[in-house]
């Protein structure tokens, strides 16, 4: 026969129920209140009110399914809740909820089936917001999206993770790029496999992720090898990665291609001994030409006494052997004469630049040709859109002169010879144009037509070095020259000077 409990107990429990509902009304926090076996409100808390936004008297005895919205609903989804919470005890997951006033919040829902005595007699359901939590879960896999996109769309570098053993785990377009393989084909295999045989020997693979945990990175150039076989300079840049709990969980490598810098810095070493072998050849060029004046003067000298002396008693067949020693003299003067302005069209770099005036540098070269002008009645024409230009007054003088002769001395014998002299700007930079209707030249010939003593008159006086000497000035100060010909029409040259 049991035993009723005696009043003393009574009133324990009376008090330790009051203490317990007290405390559940204190916490703010959380929603915690009862459902009826049928899913009705029947207790409700200060955390409750304070997170779903109604009274105690608003709510009692309203379906829980009032907090759910309605795509939960037309699934029947509160429902679902009890019967599984029913079924294994307790029913927990996060998901959508309505407040009062209709707006959501994202919640942590945990039902629990309550028994007394074995006898089922409804739910406890405790309910957190945990909206805040959600949205910066849910900005941190935006983030992590970016930057997984971010990743894998950057072409010029490859970018992926190792795991702590050196196998690769992700796999970007940048190294798809730069090594040639598919995601398929590489990863779960260890990078090592980018490394040549030779250096893989040495382990040094293994010695740069212990190096990279060590020093918290890691960074070399050094050769890799593509799918193809082929080799790559590359700089490489390993950093260590760590987890929450800071466990070490694998390894960043980022890797460039330097392939083309090192080419660049060839050509630049190359280039720079090229100029060093310029140099010196134009000062050779420049002191042999200078030392050989002398005994042509000399044998110039000597030929007119021969000539003084002997030529009464010559033939004529030679005086003519006399005259042709003459011309050769003076072809070969002529010829040692343009190789120093050859010289002088790279020691003119370190002229000083002035303003120059288009206008006074044309009519001091027209003054120095006139009677040249005079004896072929060419026309020079001008039209000086721009009007100066900052450049060595000598090397644009230079530049116009030989020009302008060439343009009368390979004029048509059909007709007058007519020169333009145009100046203008065009997307930045000034341009000279000199057009002529004079014999004009081929598609072949236009091709190597500033190349050093290549002459297509050959009747025409001329040693072939003039353009030569108008494409080296004008690019050794960073302009450059173009040339549109027709035979038998004329030419016209344009220069390009930067403002």
């Amino acid at each position: 026969m049991s035993k009723l409990p005696s009043i003393t107990t009574t009133k324990l429990l009376d008090e330790s129920e009051a203490r317990y509902q007290l405390l559940i009304n204190s916490v703010k926090d959380y929603a915690i209140f009862m459902l009826n076996p049928q899913g009705y409100i029947s207790t409700w808390n200060t955390g409750a009110e304070k997170l779903k936004g109604y009274s105690k008297e608003e709510i009692i005895n309203q379906h829980f399914s009032i907090f759910y919205p309605e795509e939960a609903l037309k699934r029947n989804h509160p429902s679902y809740e009890l019967k599984v919470a029913k079924k294994e005890g307790k029913f927990e997951e996060e998901g959508w909820r309505v407040r009062k006033d209709g707006s959501q919040f994202w919640a942590n829902v945990v039902i629990s089936a309550i028994y007394d005595n074995n006898e089922f007699i409804g739910f406890s359901k405790v309910t957190r917001d945990l909206t805040e939590r959600k949205k910066l879960q849910d900005e941190l896999s935006e983030s992590e999206e970016q930057s997984r996109l971010l990743i894998t769309a950057v072409k010029d570098y490859a970018i992926f993770l190792l795991t702590p053993e050196g196998k690769i785990a992700t796999w970007n377009e940048g190294a798809k790029r730069i090594k040639g393989y598919e995601a398929e084909e590489i990863i779960g295999c260890h990078f090592s496999q980018f490394y040549p045989a030779e250096v893989v020997s040495t382990q040094y693979p293994e010695f740069e992720l212990a190096k990279a945990l060590e020093d918290g990175r890691f960074e070399d150039e050094g050769w890799r090898v593509r799918k193809d076989g082929s080799q790559f300079w590359a700089n490489v840049t390993i950093t260590p990665i760590y987890n929450h709990q800071n466990q070490h969980i694998g390894y960043t490598k980022i890797t460039r291609d330097l392939s083309e810098r090192i080419r660049n810095e060839a050509i630049m070493r190359k280039n720079k001994e090229l100029h060093k072998v310029n140099t010196d050849l134009d000062n050779f060029v420049y002191t042999a030409s200078h030392d050989l004046r002398s005994p042509i003067t000399n044998l110039e000298g000597l030929l007119s006494l021969v000539e003084r002396i002997i030529s009464p008693k010559l033939n004529e067949a030679e005086n003519q052997i006399i005259e042709k020693m003459n011309a050769s003299l003076l072809r070969l003067q002529n010829t040692i004469g343009s190789l120093i302005e050859v010289t002088k069209a790279q020691k003119n770099l370190e002229e000083i630049e002035e303003v120059v005036s288009f206008k006074v540098v044309l009519e001091e070269i027209k003054e120095e040709i006139s009677p040249l002008l005079t004896s072929t009645k060419a026309i020079i024409s001008e039209n000086l859109q721009v009007r100066e230009l900052t450049f060595a007054k000598a090397s644009l003088r230079s530049i116009i002169y030989n020009l302008l002769s060439n343009a009368i001395k390979y004029r048509s014998p059909e007709r007058q010879a007519e020169v333009k002299v145009s100046t203008y700007r065009e997307e930045g930079q000034v341009i000279l144009c000199i057009k002529d209707n004079g014999l004009g030249l081929s598609k072949f010939h236009q091709e190597k037509l500033f190349t050093m003593f290549k002459r297509f008159h050959t009747h025409v006086e001329g040693t072939g070095i003039g353009l030569y000497i108008v494409k080296r000035t004008i690019e050794n100060y960073g302009g450059k020259i173009q040339v549109k010909s027709k035979l038998n029409e004329g030419t016209e040259f344009k220069l390009y000077f930067n403002a």
